[in-house]
């Protein structure tokens, strides 16, 4: 082998595994949103409205993102985590399994119990490669195929013969292979990230997450939007899957024109307008209430990682709790109204973040003609 060709390749490996970490990162989220809310609804439908597994993950996930322990932690954590995230998808049907030989009784509370043991370590696990993820998908190429690809994946996994629900082997075994080619790419990457962009991030880049993730986090509640526009199952997931992966892959071209400082605003007004569309009774309004907050989400993750100051960074303490509350907290609160308000719950929970969107909107584009006035100044 040429010595060229002999140096060259750590890098090429290092860039296979950028982007293939990048899929699996995209996978693992992407199931996370979906198997464990359609666990959580069947077996533990009581509790939450069924959400209790699913936003418990979420809250998991924020509480490890940026922490001590996702940044000092070896390699094999990253493997570990993942393995037994792979293997921990078959605890709930075996608890269940046990449960219904010994005591020859239900076995739904034991079964959820497991699937929430299983949520956590999930969550720890989301926490962890957001951390140790050095690149955005957005910085890796022109075309964010990335969170398309891990969409289809996760669109095959579903569609597969037999019920995922009651036999998870499509979910484990693309979690196996996530585990393996996150694991890699942890151990390559040197040196390793010394920061986490959203531990430290403002409340006008926690809404567009809070509210793409209480739509992935409702889809089974089916009282929403999917069941009054008469779609199947099947359809709801690839819809959601579309509106979460693939759309941030379309738009991300389109919006490249549009100033960097301008596009937090321009997420936070497409929210706004979103929640404007909840006091229209039509289809066409229905429609725009769940695409126009899709659209803020394909914004915020098109947006390019931008270093701020420290002086300007929220502490982290303030950013997790404000991410908790309007996160898994809204979502566990959607939960428990739902069964007496319906789906007003879940349309005051996006009223609620559209009415801050609008808010945040006005503060930053007061602070951006401060900034930048338009007038001269003698």
């Amino acid at each position: 082998m040429p010595r060229s060709e002999a140096r060259s390749t750590p890098a090429a490996q290092q860039d296979a595994l950028a982007h293939a970490g990048e899929v699996a990162h995209w996978t693992v989220m992407l199931l996370g949103w979906l198997w464990l809310g359609e666990q959580g609804m069947r077996l533990g439908w009581s509790l939450a409205s069924g959400v209790l597994a699913v936003a418990l993950w979420w809250a998991a996930r924020l509480l490890c993102r940026g922490s001590t322990w996702a940044f000092q932690s070896r390699p094999t954590a990253m493997a570990w985590c993942g393995g037994l995230s792979a293997v921990g998808v078959w605890l709930p049907q075996w608890l269940a399994s046990f449960h219904a030989s010994t005591l020859n009784a239900a076995p739904v509370n034991l079964a959820h119990t497991g699937l929430l043991i299983v949520a956590l370590l999930w969550g720890a696990w989301s926490g962890l490669i957001e951390t140790r993820s050095r690149f955005s998908t957005f910085q890796l190429g022109p075309v964010a195929w990335h969170p398309v690809l891990a969409a289809t994946l996760v669109g095959l996994a579903w569609l597969a013969p037999g019920e995922v629900s009651w036999t998870p082997w499509p979910v484990s075994a693309l979690l196996v292979v996530c585990a393996t080619v996150l694991s890699a790419r942890d151990r390559a990457t040197v040196p390793r990230p010394t920061g986490c962009p959203g531990a430290r991030a403002e409340l006008s880049s926690l809404l567009a997450p809070s509210a793409m993730g209480l739509m992935m986090g409702s889809l089974w509640m089916g009282n929403v939007w999917c069941a009054g526009l008469g779609l199947s199952n099947e359809q709801m997931v690839l819809g959601h899957l579309g509106m979460m992966a693939v759309l941030p892959a379309l738009v991300a071209p389109s919006w490249r024109w549009i100033p960097t400082h301008r596009q937090p605003c321009l997420s936070l007004v497409l929210l706004a307008l979103g929640a404007l569309m909840l006091l229209g009774q039509s289809t066409v309004h229905g429609v725009l209430a769940m695409l126009l907050p899709s659209l803020a989400w394909a914004v915020h993750c098109s947006r390019p990682r931008v270093t701020m100051k420290l002086s300007t960074m929220t502490p982290p303490w303030l950013t997790r709790a404000m991410a908790l509350v309007l996160g898994p907290g809204l979502l566990v609160w959607v939960g428990l109204a739902s069964p007496m308000s319906g789906p007003l719950a879940m349309q005051t929970a996006l009223a609620l973040l559209g009415a801050l969107a609008g808010l945040q909107a006005l503060v930053l584009s007061v602070r951006e003609t401060v900034a930048h006035p338009s007038w001269s100044i003698p």
